[in-house]
C-alpha cells in the first residue's frame, strides 16, 4: 500500500518549487488552511471562560482539538498542552521541572538530538544543580546504540532522559519502546522528542510509557505552533510558572496566557489530515524516495551521504556533502534551480561535531514529506548532477 498523489492538498506547491526543505518545516495542507480561515470567519471567536455562546463554542472547539492530538499520539486530550514552538514548551517544562530537583540528580542527553532536547535541561540542570550525561553517537553514520545509554543508566540515579523519536538531520530513530523500558528499569523518566518522528513514524505516548513528549504542527502540515504531552502526574504535580487567575488543574495550567485559539484550529485541521493514511502506506511510500534519493546521490561522484547506509525504521531525511564546495554553497545552487533544501547543522550540534562536519560547514539536508514524488527526487538528482559536473 502506498500514498495516493497528495500535491493537490497543498495550495503552497502552486509555485512549481521543488520543496525537499520539510524537516525545517512543511506547507500547510488545505484541511489546516480551512480550519484556521472557518474559525476566523465564524461567530465563535472570543477568549475562553466567559457564558456567552461565542466563548462556549471556542472551548468546545479546543477541546475537540486536544482529543483527536491526544488519539494521534496514543495519549487522551487532557494530556495534550498547546504552545508557541516546541523550544519555548521545553524552556517552560524543564524550568517548571527544576523545581522539584534538589541538587543530586543526573540527567542523560545525546548526541543524536536537536538542541531544543539539549540546551533547555542543561539550563534547568545548572540553575538546580544537578549534573547533565551526553550519550555518544556512532561517529561513523550518527546512530545511538542503546546499549550505551543503559550503560549511562547503570552510573549514579538519573532522574530524566531526554530522548529524540528521530533525529531531524539523518532520520536515525531510536526503538521508544525499548528504551522506555530500558529507561524505567532503571528508576528514571524518559522524555521524548518527536519533532523530527511525528511526521513519518506512529508514536503511542500511554502505549509506550512516555512520560512527556513534545512536538510541532508545522512539522506535520499544521500551522507553527508546539504541542507538549504530559502524563498526568506530571501535568497535575509539578508547578509551572503561570499567572495567579490560570486555571490550575488540567492542561490550561501550562498554557501561559490567552490561547491562539485560530492555530489551535488548525492543528485540528492537521491532525484530521494525518490520520486520513495508514502508517503502513506512509511509512512505505516515504521509504522507497529515501531509497531513491540516497541511491542516486551515491550514484554522483562527489558526493558523500551521512548518515544509516539502510532506509529502513527512519525518518525520511538525508545529509550529504560536494566535495569542494559549502554546503550554503550548494544549498544556494540548488536554489537558482527552484529546488529548496537547508544547510549547516540544522540546530543538531553534537551531531555535526560527531560526524566531524562542523569545518565543512555542516551539511546539505533535504527531507521527503507526504505531497514528495518520484519527479521531485529526480529533479534534484539531476541538478545536483549537472552542479558537481560544472565544477
Amino acid at each position: 500500500m502506498t500514498l495516493p498523489d497528495l500535491r493537490h492538498r497543498f495550495p503552497g506547491l502552486s509555485d512549481g518549487w521543488v520543496r525537499l526543505d520539510g524537516p525545517a518545516g512543511t506547507l500547510p495542507v488545505d484541511t489546516a488552511i480551512e480550519a484556521m480561515y472557518a474559525y476566523l470567519r465564524s461567530s465563535a471567536p472570543a477568549n475562553e471562560g466567559g457564558r456567552f455562546d461565542a466563548s462556549i463554542r471556542t472551548t468546545a472547539m479546543v477541546d475537540d482539538v486536544r482529543a483527536a492530538v491526544g488519539a494521534f499520539f496514543g495519549a487522551c486530550g487532557s494530556q495534550v498542552i498547546f504552545g508557541a514552538s516546541a523550544t519555548a514548551l521545553m524552556f517552560a517544562y524543564t524550568r517548571a521541572l527544576a523545581r522539584t530537583w534538589n541538587g543530586h540528580e543526573r540527567i542523560i542527553c545525546t548526541q543524536l538530538d536537536h538542541d531544543s532536547n539539549v540546551t533547555p535541561w542543561v539550563t534547568a540542570a545548572a540553575d538546580a544543580g544537578a549534573k547533565v550525561t551526553s550519550v555518544p553517537v556512532d561517529p561513523a553514520d550518527g546512530s545511538l546504540d542503546l546499549a550505551d545509554l543503559e550503560r549511562a543508566l547503570s552510573g549514579p540515579k538519573v532522574a530524566w532522559v531526554a530522548l529524540c523519536g528521530a533525529s531531524n538531520l539523518t532520520g536515525f530513530a531510536p526503538d521508544l519502546p525499548v528504551a522506555a523500558e530500558m529507561v524505567h528499569r532503571a528508576g528514571a523518566r524518559l522524555h521524548v522528542d518527536a519533532v523530527a518522528r511525528a511526521p513519518h513514524l506512529p508514536v503511542d505516548v500511554n502505549g509506550w510509557a512516555i512520560d512527556s513528549l513534545v512536538t510541532s504542527p508545522y512539522k506535520w502540515y499544521g500551522p507553527h505552533a508546539g504541542v507538549l504531552v504530559l502524563q498526568p502526574e506530571l501535568l497535575n504535580g509539578v508547578e509551572p510558572f503561570r499567572v495567579r487567575p490560570a486555571d490550575y488543574n488540567g492542561p490550561s495550567r501550562w498554557e501561559t496566557g490567552t490561547k491562539a485559539f485560530e492555530v489551535i484550529a488548525g492543528i485540528g485541521g492537521a491532525t484530521a489530515f494525518m490520520a486520513e493514511h495508514s502508517w503502513a502506506s506512509v511509512t512505505s511510500s516515504e521509504t522507497a524516495l529515501l531509497e531513491r534519493l540516497e541511491t542516486g546521490l551515491r550514484a554522483i561522484t562527489g558526493v558523500t551521504v551521512h548518515g544509516p547506509v539502510s532506509a529502513n525504521g527512519r525518518a525520511p531525511t538525508t545529509i550529504f556533502n560536494v566535495d569542494q564546495r559549502a554546503p550554503e554553497w550548494v544549498a544556494g545552487a540548488l536554489a537558482e534551480r527552484r529546488i529548496a533544501v537547508w544547510s549547516g547543522d540544522n540546530y543538531a550540534c553534537e551531531l555535526i561535531d560527531a560526524l566531524g562536519l562542523r569545518a565543512r560547514g555542516g551539511a546539505v539536508r533535504a527531507g521527503i514529506v507526504r505531497h514528495t514524488t518520484n519527479d521531485d527526487i529526480d529533479a534534484l538528482l539531476t541538478a545536483l548532477a549537472a552542479i558537481v559536473a560544472n565544477l
